[in-house]
């Protein structure tokens, strides 16, 4: 009888009924095999320089699951397609490291090539990948030669 009552609530107040832990977005992480480089070569390629700042799409990045969290890698990157300037550079070289920041997948996405979408790409000290409001996640077409 209460889980007839619960179930009711539950439903009015629009919860739904799923294990503790589903749905909630997984944080992604990058580790020191994500290969930086190559997002180091493709702002070089866009002639970005040291403190820029840009709104922009990587495609395709991978996703990978290590250990329980899910890995960035950008050794597949082909592009960045700068979408805003948001701030200059100061014509800097760009530097090595790379981080990112408040980027999460739903927990139930799969391994494979996405296209980042609507993220900012700076190059401060680092170079920081860092979701926005508008950032999405959008599975990259595979593209055989």
């Amino acid at each position: 009888m209460k889980m007839q009552y619960l179930s009711f609530f539950r439903s009015l107040f629009g919860a739904k009924e799923q294990p503790s832990g589903a749905g909630k977005p997984k944080r992604v992480i990058i580790t020191s095999s994500s290969q930086p480089e190559v997002l180091h070569k493709r702002m070089r390629e866009k002639e970005m320089s040291h403190g820029e700042t840009v709104k922009a799409d990587l495609s395709p990045v991978r996703l990978e699951r290590s250990y329980g969290k899910m890995v960035m890698y950008f050794c597949p990157m082909k592009s960045i397609e700068v979408l805003e300037t948001l701030s200059p550079g100061d014509g800097g070289s760009i530097p090595a490291l790379a981080k990112v920041e408040g980027l999460t997948i739903p927990k139930d996405f799969k391994p494979g090539l996405y296209k980042l979408k609507n993220v900012t790409v700076t190059s401060n000290g680092t170079m920081q990948v860092k979701a926005t409001e508008q950032t999405t996640w959008e599975v990259a077409e595979v593209e055989w030669v």
